[in-house]
Formats: C-alpha cells, structure tokens, sequence
C-alpha cells in the first residue's frame, strides 16, 4: 500500500521533506556561523533546537519515502543527510524570522491546504478523512507535524514572495545546459576486487598506536550510562485469560460483519455537462463501438483518466449507486444525472461479496479476545507494580513478585549517550533503537533509582533502572585496540588495493580491460550499481587514470572522449528549462537571505557527534 501510495500521492512527500530544499546552499562543514557550541543539539537558535534524535529521524524518515529504500550507508553516500540537514536549518530559520515579525497562518488557509492535497482525496475528488490520517501514517507524520509544515512552507512564500517571479533566459545559455544534460563520456575501466583482509599481515602494535594517535578524536566517548530494563507486554499475561463460550458467541454477533468483504466493482466513468455529446457517446456504444476509443476520441481521455478503480456501492454518489450496483459485467450505464453533471458509467470487473469461514472467524475472535482481555490484566497488573516501586523494590525484586506467572527476562544497556548513541569499546557506535521518550527516561532519572513506568510502543510498557553514569573519556590504546585495528585494516585494504592496481594498469601500459559510453542520468557500470559512482566520474576532469571505490570494489576509470548527445531542442524544453533557471535565481537570493537569518538570529550547528555516529559506521570519508 505504501508504494502505490508514494506512486499517487508524491506531492505531500515532497511538501513535508523537500519543500525547503529548494535553498540549496551547502551547509555541511561549513562550521558555526556564531562559533559553534557543544551540547545535546545539533542545531539551535534562540527559541528553537533541534536534537541528535530529531535530525536522525528525518534522515531515515526522508530515506524511507525514496521508492527504493536505501540503507542508511546508501543515504549518507547519496548525501541524503546533507539535503535534510539543509531543509531543517532552513525551516527553523524561517519560522524563527515568522515568529520576529509576527506573520501567522490562518486556519482557513491550513484547511484550504488540507482540502486541495490530492493524497487526501477519494477517487471522486472529494476530501476523505480516512485518507487524510492513513496518508500521514503512512508518511510517518502526525497531524501536529503536517500542520507545522504548512505552516512553514506559508512562511516561505510569505517572505520570499518579491523575489519568485524572473524573465526569460536566452536560448544559448539554455542550449549550453542541454548540452550539459546530454553529455556522453566514452570510458575504459577495470573493476577490482579490495584485497582481501587476511592477505594483510597483522601490524605491529606500534603501527596501531600512531593510527590511534592520528584518529584519537574518532574514538572520544561522552557521558553515558548503564541501565538494565524490563518491557511489560500483554502477552506476559495471556496464560491468565479465561475465556467462555458466551463471550465468544457475543463478541461473534458483534463483529461477523466485519469478516464479510464488500461486493466491489472496477467503474469507468465520463462525465460531461454536454447532453447531445453523451447521448452521442451511447448511440455509439449501442453499435458496438469501444467505451475507451470513444473516451479518446470525443473526449480526449485514457483508460487512467476514466478508471475510479474498486469502489464499494458506499463510495458512490447516491443518485448512481443502485443503477451501477444492480447492473451486469461489461454493461454501459447513462448519461446519469449527478451533481457533477451527466455521467456514463462501464462495470469491467466484479468482485462478489465473500464473507470468511465459520470456523476462522472464531478461531480470530478467540486472538481478540484473548488479547483484549490480557491488555485489561496488564493495566491491573500495572497499578500493582506502581506501589512496589513506590515501596522501593527494584527490578529484580519486581520481576520475582507474584505479579508474574512466568519468566521475565531483563535487558541490559551500556554506555548509552543523551544522544542516544549506544558506545563500546569493541564494536562501532549504533544508535538505539528505541523511541524519544526511552531515551529521555534514561536520562530525566537518578542513579540506583527506577524510573515511573512510561508506554513506548502501542500496549507494551518500560522501567528502566539506572546503574552506572560514566564520565566523558577517550579510551586508551588498550581498550580500543580492536576496533583500532578494523578501522585500520579497512584503510589498509584499500590503500593496498590501490597499490596493486597501479602497478597493474603500469603493466598493461595504461590500457583498461573494458569500453564503454556513459551518460550522467546512468545508475550502473558494468555489474555495479552505483549511480554517485557515475557522478564522480562526471565529474573528473583530467583524462588521466583515476581510481574509485565503491562498496568491495576499486574501479579504474580513464576518460577517452567526450561529446554531446544528439536531442531535439523543442519549445517544452526551452519553456521548462526556464523555469527552472527562475528557481535558480529565486534559490541564488534565497541562499543570502538565509544565510543573512543565520547571521541574525545566531544559527548555531553541532555537527560532530553526527559525523562522528556516520564515520564510525563507515558512512563517510
């Protein structure tokens, strides 16, 4: 469902994640405007911040929206993280300038945003709530965040309304962009393979240790702490539940509606206000003449324009519901009066009413039942375990009282940062995989204490112990020293790689084993998939061999030629491109003014733990 929806609905997408992009300025290592600051944020003005956890959230929500999903790996290499980075500095600047001068965004404007979204529309054009909250589901978003967005994108346009509209561009600048766009590089490569890591002799320590000397900074750990956990499920209980016949043949008579599937049917439809044209177009179906070639040709429609999908007979309009319902497969209904005007109507598919079997129906009502009923024992249970922290028990004690009838298992945690950042001395630096408030109960309790019992997930609750805190340090050698050693290794499987392929392509007096001609909208070369890898040969200038990694792979690359593709320069292209130099210039503009906000309102950037989180895990170079 997520997909067809992201193939439908792309416009509310892109208005939550790439509405503020279009600033396009680089951020990223640029440093503190104000001379940066350490702390729990990672980006701050004077009455707004954003933490380490809100900005890892957008990064993987705006990376769950692509059609493909990348790995987080993927995304920092894409620069996703720079363009979402870039799209919260940009919206905290501007509703702080909002908030300055006082702009609001009225609540008919928020409706009238709300109403006009496709995504939130039924097939007949009219505004669904139901689509309204499964699209934000679906979009990761609550209600709350999507009016913040509108908000902000109404605080947009308010401020940079004198500087949206430019004039035209002239024709050789837009030629010289199309050929950009059309350029081919004809290429000879060889792909390698990384040497492999037990081909490496083992270094000494001292080798280790000028490493770790040079990288110190990477292996810094701040303030963590120790806590050990148990999480509280409605499952726990369900050996406790009791169920009766009675109970099962109630909630039966309750729900059996809900197992029988609606009759649906697949509709074309037409509407028209022109009553001699209808009439026209049913003549003609009547003589045996196609519903889709006469939606072409007096009408100028597709299949896709005149296709509502599956609709229920509730879905319908009222004046037409019963006529489309009581008609047979294949029949052409019309011209029906509705208030849209004088509609035609095809039924092309019909799928009956189906209602479950008896018994699966009551096997399901038994789950529900059973779960339903567990959920009630977990609240009780709940009061319970609340007077045994009141009285001062701890975790272990709690989880031997008699409150349980089984097993409860209890987790533990190290060195786990404000951030949220789990550390080790071992293993590469992960983010917790839990929500805020896990994290902030970690952190808003004293040690040797438990913390109130918090929901974090549906019907599953949390206490969290406190343990130990530990001070900021940076490990010594010794403690580090594997960790030292795998990044080590990595670097030196490349640089070793990169050896060996030199003396290579030395030997074979500079000629690649592969040809090929590439264009800059390509995603692989040869059998790897890698389109930054194409951008990168983009752009290089020099027609010197050049060496590139990508995943366990080096490739070597060297430019034989470039040239132009052949394309036809037409008025839509001259038109779109200038649009595009228009937001251009409006992005150019746009770039000082925010920079000038960033100035003004003292936009402050604590990037290091970020980079940090990404380079531990490989993410960057």
């Amino acid at each position: 469902m997520l997909r067809s929806l992201r193939n439908q609905t792309q416009s509310i997408f892109f208005k939550c994640f790439l509405v503020l992009l279009i600033c396009g300025f680089a951020l990223w290592g640029v440093g503190d405007l104000t001379g940066g600051s350490r702390g729990n944020s990672v980006l701050s003005v004077e009455n707004q911040t954003i933490s380490i956890e809100e900005a890892l959230n957008e990064i993987n929500r705006a990376r769950y929206m692509l059609p493909d999903r990348p790995s987080l790996e993927e995304a920092i290499k894409n620069g996703i993280h720079k363009s979402v980075l870039n799209k919260l500095e940009q919206e905290m600047l501007i509703n702080e300038e909002a908030n300055f001068l006082d702009l609001n965004v009225p609540l008919k404007e928020q409706m009238r945003v709300i109403k006009e979204e496709n995504a939130f529309k039924d097939p007949l054009g009219k505004f669904s709530q139901n689509k309204f909250i499964q699209s934000l589901k679906n979009a990761g978003l609550s209600e709350e965040k999507y009016l913040e967005t509108i908000k902000t994108e109404s605080n947009f346009k308010q401020l940079l309304m004198p500087i949206m509209n430019n004039d035209y561009y002239n024709k050789k600048v837009i030629n010289k962009i199309i050929d950009w766009q059309n350029e081919v590089r004809d290429i000879e490569y060889e792909i390698f393979k990384i040497v492999n890591k037990s081909e490496i002799k083992k270094p000494s320590d001292d080798v280790l240790k000028s490493f770790y000397q040079k990288n110190k900074k990477f292996y810094e750990i701040p303030i963590t702490r120790d806590i050990k956990f148990i999480e509280l499920k409605p499952s726990y209980f369900e050996d406790q539940v009791v169920i009766n016949k009675k109970q099962i043949d109630e909630k039966y008579e309750i729900e059996k509606s809900n197992y029988k599937t609606e009759e649906t049917r697949e509709i074309l439809q037409i509407t028209t206000q022109n009553e001699i044209k209808a009439q026209e177009f049913i003549d003609l179906i009547k003589k045996g003449k196609s519903f889709n070639e006469l939606a072409k040709d007096k009408f100028n429609l597709n299949k896709s324009d005149t296709n509502l999908g599956y609709l229920k007979k509730s879905d319908l309009p009222a004046e037409s519901a019963n006529i489309i319902f009581n008609a047979r497969l294949n029949e052409t209904l019309g011209p029906i009066k509705t208030k849209f005007g004088l509609s035609i109507y095809k039924i092309i598919t019909i799928t009956p009413e189906k209602q479950a079997n008896y018994e699966d129906i009551i096997k399901d009502i038994k789950k529900k039942l059973i779960k339903e009923q567990s959920v009630e024992i977990l609240f009780e249970k709940l009061d319970e375990i609340e007077d045994l922290i009141a009285e001062g028990n701890n975790i272990k004690e709690i989880i031997k009282s008699n409150i349980f009838k089984k097993k409860i298992s209890v987790k533990n945690l190290k060195k786990i940062s404000k951030q949220g950042f789990v550390y080790s001395y071992d293993e590469e630096t992960s983010f917790l995989d839990k929500k805020p408030e896990f994290i902030n109960n970690i952190w808003n309790i004293e040690i040797n204490e438990l913390s109130d019992i918090f929901n974090s997930n549906d019907d599953n609750y949390f206490i969290i112990e406190i343990i130990n805190e530990n001070k900021s340090e940076t490990p010594t050698f010794d403690l580090v020293k594997n960790k030292v050693f795998d990044q080590w290794l990595k670097q030196e499987a490349i640089l070793k790689t990169k050896e060996k392929v030199k003396n290579i392509i030395v030997s074979k007096n500079n000629n690649l084993f592969y040809k090929s001609s590439i264009k800059r909208n390509d995603k692989t070369l040869g059998n790897i998939d890698d389109q930054f890898l194409i951008n990168r040969i983009f752009e290089k200038d020099s027609k010197e061999i050049e060496l590139f990694v990508s995943a366990e792979n080096l490739i070597a690359v060297k430019i034989i030629k470039t040239k132009t593709n052949n394309y036809n320069f037409d008025e839509k292209t001259f038109k779109d491109l200038n649009l595009n130099f228009s937001k251009s210039f409006f992005n150019d503009i746009s770039n000082y003014y925010v920079q000038y906000l960033a100035s003004k309102h003292k936009l402050q950037r604590n990037y290091g733990d970020l980079e940090k989180f990404f380079l531990e895990r490989g993410n960057i170079n």
